[in-house]
């Protein structure tokens, strides 16, 4: 694989990942960063989060959507990488 593509490859991998395991976690971190600050804001963040956590967990298409979303994020990051204009070709 050439290494103009593997930047969109592990970018896809990670979205893919996060979405199918880290959504219920990052819901608690942002619970724990409320109760050490006290911020408002930041339980709004808790609760997008858990709600979407939660869905998302009991959904029987998250596997699908999460390799989905990772696959339109490779797509769409290599058409970008291939569309962009090098130094070399600006002659």
């Amino acid at each position: 694989m050439s290494s103009t593509y593997r930047a969109p490859l592990i970018a896809a991998l990670a979205l893919a990942l996060y979405l199918r395991f880290l959504l219920e976690p990052t819901a608690w971190l942002f619970y724990e960063l409320y109760h050490a600050t006290g911020v408002d804001a930041v339980y709004w963040g808790y609760s997008v989060f858990r709600f979407a956590g939660y869905h998302f967990g009991v959904w029987p298409y998250q596997t699908l959507a999460s390799a989905l979303a990772g696959l339109a994020l490779y797509a769409w990051l290599a058409w970008r990488r291939s569309r962009a204009v090098t130094p070399a070709e600006d002659n």
